[in-house]
């Protein structure tokens, strides 16, 4: 069984991946940076949890200032705290890791140089030749070796943090250049490994990459290199961050069996001896976690931690130990623990969905006392806990409809959980989503899961009105939640009855089902444009694209706004449907008894509100001979009622025309383009058998989206031109060639000519090629490509 895959394991470069070219994202973002910025720290180290920072350091309690990072892998996590300002620790077992978190987490400063790339790279006729005599044939293409073998035994003229630089810039191309992206396996795959020229390009790229990554946060950071039960009694932090090795119900983790050749290359094997097996591992007594030994090795380094307050822990589902074992031991050792769980995919492009390559993340949050995460606090201030500050002044204003909806019971960690005064309801709703709204507006997960607690304390009125006495409530509550329904904000918004008579008529409208939707409003200090990338501080200064297109689409492309530095307003509570027609109110909080949930046989508000019109119809026995008129009130509330389910009504047929014209113009422009691209065909010497054959092509590929279609142009882009056939002979030479001719295709007996493969490459395979030639020149390789 295969040990999990990297991100660029078994890439598909299909025709109609929604992907198009997406690999190579270390390469891609080389050099990107301005000089003097940090990039973000990516990796493909396996298990790097690189993905999931914010989540941890959204859950990393308020007061810690000393962090160790027990398990330091890929230095991910121990990175990050160190962009937050924190003292970092960081240890680990294997080599690789060691030399990866000197080099980013205690050097501050040093860099390596031009001259020294350059002498990295120099020719050295005394380099060793311990990867060309083992390992040949295996994991690099041809020449690869050789230049491994002359750039390990160049980084031994450095000392301190530029040899650990070189050693992780090393580590990282090698892990590019193979197949997998690690060691684990040996499967030949051709279509992503280097060749020598591109292997130094690469090498290159990785220093620079990682020369960004050095800065000074003014801390005292150290690494240290050695067994975790070693090192544990030896570290005096606030809090520790364990993401350890264990076993699952697919494979087992052993790094040293996975990194064993970049980990021998580290010491370029020194006192090490080769085992004689496939993948050449070196023989240790390092041994890996299995489900028998994982409880036992969990107890026991974290024994060894028990002088540390606070336990951070990296774990997933369906892994050894168990979540109740997991518990059993927090519980022994006298701690207190939760956990939180989040979805997440470890190989990106790995096409087979498995509970293997989904997992559920999950983090264990244990300790002595009542330290709480920032997650847990009932109001987040954004002083002082790694959240940047509100603008002064917000640039730009947005707002569009939301949706309010049924939440589950578990309650939001925030504010929220706070007792309202007696009489004042409340309510729940989605106020944000991320991604682009109908209104062209685009909200990242950066942006949300940073900003949500702006929404705290802001106003709830009628309609966005701005009049002082609209305002009928506030939000007291939110929080930033990521769950199979996606990543969004969630509030908890409260009704000022007591106060405000307008808030007890829109309450009651709300518990009627007259009112079912809400709508968000926030400032932004900046815009930034979907096809240009320029930033905007004001909408009078749009570029073209959002001046004319925004919430469109411009030659084929969508045009929408991308905010920067959200700061949310308040909500407007609105008497008609938005953006979304299915958007309803589903939980209304009660003066008395909390919150009315919906009936659980399925009824909504507006079969409620039917049930009221019905009501109000229906005069009754008049109370023992009264007229049976209806109030005054409910002559109001039945034609409010009528009133809008035609506008409703209207507004629905009007929705469904223009979705209809919508999908029709699109059609359209998507046959022309395909009609253009067929033309090109022609040009590129492809050819259809039949009418049929072309009429099938041009079908499919009006069905393809813009990010599929742009891929297909490009992969077409770069197919050879035909070759232009040679003059035909004169008849004449024809005919006295043609005897000799037939004597060449002759042959002696007992001897069979060879096969010939004449079958015509098929349009799937020349587009394929032209897929990779078109990759390889994204990533700035030479079109040589292997050899």
């Amino acid at each position: 069984m295969e040990l999990m895959q990297t991100d660029l394991d078994r890439i598909q470069f299909l025709l109609e991946t929604e992907a198009g070219l997406t690999l190579g994202e270390d390469l891609r973002t080389e050099g990107k940076a301005e000089e003097g910025e940090r990039p973000a720290y990516k990796t493909s180290y396996l298990g790097s949890k690189q993905k999931l920072v914010d989540w941890i350091w959204k859950h990393t309690p308020d007061g810690v200032k000393i962090v160790f990072d027990a398990f330091a892998g890929s230095a991910a996590v121990g990175y990050m705290y160190k962009t937050k300002g924190l003292q970092v620790i960081a240890s680990d077992r294997l080599r690789i890791s060691y030399h990866m978190a000197r080099a980013i987490i205690e050097n501050q400063k040093t860099r390596l140089s031009d001259e020294d790339v350059a002498m990295l790279l120099a020719a050295n006729a005394d380099a060793g030749t311990f990867v060309r005599n083992h390992f040949k044939g295996m994991y690099f293409n041809k020449g690869v070796h050789e230049r491994i073998d002359t750039i390990r035994s160049n980084i031994d003229k450095l000392k301190g943090y530029k040899k650990d630089l070189a050693l992780f810039a090393l580590v990282r191309t090698c892990m590019l250049g193979t197949d997998h992206g690690h060691f684990g396996s040996r499967t030949p795959d051709s279509r992503l490994v280097l060749n020598a020229k591109a292997f130094d390009e690469g090498f290159q790229r990785f220093v620079k990459r990682i020369n960004q990554l050095v800065f000074d946060n003014g801390q005292d950071n150290r690494v240290i290199q050695g067994d975790i039960e070693s090192v544990l009694p030896q570290v005096k932090a606030d809090l520790v961050y364990f993401d350890p090795p264990y076993a699952t119900e697919f494979s087992a983790a052993n790094y040293t069996a996975v990194y064993h050749f970049v980990e021998g290359l580290m010491t370029y094997w020194k006192g090490m001896a080769l085992r004689d097996t496939a993948l050449k591992t070196f023989e240790t007594d390092h041994k890996a976690i299995s489900p028998k030994t994982a409880p036992a090795f969990f107890e026991k380094f974290l024994g060894a931690a028990q002088h540390i307050p606070i336990w951070l822990i990296s774990y997933r589902d369906k892994a050894f130990p168990n979540e109740s074992q997991m518990r059993g031991i927090f519980a022994k050792l006298g701690r207190t623990s939760t956990m939180r769980s989040k979805d997440h995919k470890y190989n990106l492009f790995n096409k087979r969905a498995s509970d293997a390559n989904q997992p559920k993340e999950r983090l264990f949050l244990a300790t002595r006392d009542s330290a709480k995460s920032k997650a847990d606090v009932e109001i987040i201030q954004l002083d002082g806990n790694g959240h940047e500050e509100e603008p002064q002044t917000a640039a730009c204003h947005t707002e569009f409809p939301v949706e309010i909806e049924l939440i589950p019971n578990a309650p939001l960690k925030t504010s929220a959980e706070q007792q309202s005064p007696l009489g004042d309801p409340q309510f729940r709703c989605v106020l944000c989503r991320v991604g682009t709204n109908k209104n062209g507006d685009h909200f990242s997960h950066a942006e949300l899961s940073t900003r949500y607690t702006t929404a705290i304390n802001k106003k709830v009125d009628l309609k966005h009105s701005q009049e002082f006495d609209d305002i009928v409530g506030g939000i007291i509550g939110s929080d930033f939640v990521e769950d199979d329904q996606g990543a969004r904000v969630e509030v908890v918004g409260e009704l000022y009855l007591a106060e405000s008579a307008h808030a007890a008529l829109a309450y009651k409208l709300m518990k009627r089902g007259i009112v079912r939707q809400v709508s968000m409003e926030c400032d932004y200090a900046e815009g930034e444009c979907s096809v240009c990338h320029k930033r905007f501080g004001s909408k009078a200064n749009y570029c073209i694209h959002l001046a004319k297109f925004k919430g469109a689409q411009f030659q084929g492309q969508p045009v929408y706004e991308i905010l920067h530095g959200v700061t949310f307003t308040g909500l407007g509570l609105l008497d008609r449907k938005g953006a979304d027609e299915n958007a309803k109110i589903t939980q209304v909080g009660s003066e008395q008894s909390g919150f009315d949930r919906q009936p659980s046989q399925g009824e909504d508000m507006e079969d409620k509100a039917k049930d009221h019109a019905e009501a109000a119809k229906d005069p009754g026995d008049g109370g023992g001979g009264g007229t049976g008129q209806p109030e005054s009130l409910e002559q109001q509330n039945r034609a409010l009622q009528e009133e809008n389910k035609k506008l409703k009504q209207q507004v629905q047929e009007l929705t469904k025309r223009i979705e209809e014209l919508e999908a029709e113009q699109k059609a359209a422009a998507n046959r022309v383009r395909a009609e253009k691209l067929l033309a090109q065909y022609a040009k590129k010497g492809v050819s259809f058998s039949t009418d049929e054959a072309r009429k099938k092509e041009l079908d499919r590929l009006a069905g393809l989206s813009d990010e599929a279609f742009a891929a297909t142009e490009a992969a077409l882009a770069v197919l050879p031109e035909p070759s232009v056939p040679k003059a035909e002979k004169e008849p004449e030479k024809a005919k006295t060639e043609a005897p000799k001719a037939a004597a060449n295709l002759s042959t002696e007996a007992q001897v069979r000519p060879h096969d010939v493969d004449d079958t015509p490459a098929s349009l799937e395979d020349e587009l394929t090629q032209g897929f990779m030639a078109a990759y390889r020149e994204r990533l700035g390789f030479t079109a040589s490509g292997s050899s």
